[in-house]
């Protein structure tokens, strides 16, 4: 079911959500207050956690049952739209998809679910693994006698996660544990990314943790959650191209050429029109993921859709925030204009879980196979 197809009741729901996010956000500082983390060294601010928690953001796709509010996916996309539109640090979709999308699949009663859905903490997930040639690996971490010893790589928010759920791999098969920052043998190295941000490179050496869960179960939960942060990317991105475009259109309103507006210019209206569509379309195409998604329970399909979700909407914001740095012509290059950290984010955001390439590969891929059943 798409958003427009939605009760009248429900879209209702997700206006005032979006309205909330985004004044929220807005008061915080907005993009201004992104620029600013940043130039202090990075991070997120542990206030906006908080406020976002008070907010019920961390908690609209979580079950009402398990202390969330139940609004599904669709609703933590309007979430990851209006993250995206101000390039907020924090970890949201992180939070959002991955780490509530864990524990409340395996384990929704730990008390690590309510403290994540209050702000209380933020836990990173690490999944994957770095092979001896850069690129991913099978899993080789191991977990036994309590303790962990290995590594994982590319773990967003690492720096600043009060802990961190690994997926490693158990003497009876696959299990999922919580190692909580600064254990022993535990050391973190951030990695620099374009837009200021980092991720993690974690190494375990005997480092103590929890098990949550295990079996077969962890992988199957893994998949899903990351279909679920997929297409919540997809929206961030959504989110950050319609604010790339918005500034882009202020811009060539006000910037004058030959004592004209270059906007007034019937090549960059032109130019702007076409960049507006691609924006719309993309926004269509991931709310509509979004929405169905909600409704499915086939993982193979819900990883479908999340790749159709993410190819749009990697292609519209590449476009969009490069086209829109050379509307705003040589200034576009400076760090003095926000629009150049859209366009790093983007980059960012774009080669996360797979750029738009990668998901046009599965979702072919998915289909041939089945035709072919």
């Amino acid at each position: 079911m798409t958003q427009t197809e939605l009760p009248t009741s429900d879209q209702e729901d997700l206006r005032l959500l979006r309205e909330s996010a985004r004044t929220l956000f807005e008061r915080a500082g907005g993009s201004g207050r992104s620029r600013k983390l940043r130039d202090s060294g990075g991070g997120w601010d542990a206030d906006m956690i908080h406020e976002l928690a008070e907010a019920g953001v961390f908690g609209v796709t979580v079950p009402e049952e398990n202390g969330g509010l139940g609004m599904g996916l669709a609703a933590g996309g309007v979430i990851a739209e209006e993250v995206g539109r101000v390039i907020a640090p924090e970890p949201v979709v992180v939070t959002v998809g991955l780490s509530l999308g864990l524990l409340r699949r395996l384990c929704p009663d730990h008390a690590k679910m309510e403290q994540l859905v209050g702000g209380e903490t933020v836990l990173a997930v690490a999944w994957q693994e770095r092979g001896p040639n850069g690129g991913p690996a099978e899993a080789s971490c191991r977990y036994a006698d309590g303790k962990l010893t290995g590594g994982k790589a590319w773990v967003v928010g690492a720096s600043g996660a009060q802990g961190f759920l690994v997926v490693a791999q158990g003497d009876a098969g696959p299990v999922l544990v919580l190692a909580q920052a600064g254990a022993d043998g535990l050391s973190v190295e951030a990695r620099r990314q374009a837009d200021g941000s980092a991720m993690g490179e974690l190494s375990f050496s005997g480092t103590p943790a929890e098990q949550l869960a295990s079996g077969d179960t962890v992988q199957d939960a893994l998949a899903d959650a990351v279909s679920d942060t997929t297409a919540l990317a997809a929206a961030e991105l959504v989110g950050l191209s319609a604010r790339a475009f918005e500034i882009t259109l202020e811009y060539i309103k006000t910037r004058e050429q030959f004592d004209k507006p270059i906007g007034s210019f019937q090549v960059i209206q032109h130019r702007a029109v076409d960049l507006n569509v691609m924006c719309e379309v993309a926004q269509s195409g991931v709310r509509e993921a979004l929405g169905l998604m909600d409704g499915e329970a086939d993982p193979k399909v819900r990883a479908r859709l999340a790749s159709r979700a993410k190819a749009r909407a990697v292609t519209a914001a590449k476009k969009i925030t490069r086209d829109a740095i050379q509307l705003h012509g040589a200034v576009g290059y400076t760090d003095e204009f926000d629009i150049g950290l859209y366009l790093n984010r983007a980059l960012v955001l774009s080669a996360w879980l797979g750029d738009d390439a990668y998901h046009r590969r599965l979702w072919f891929m998915a289909r041939e196979a089945e035709g072919a059943a």
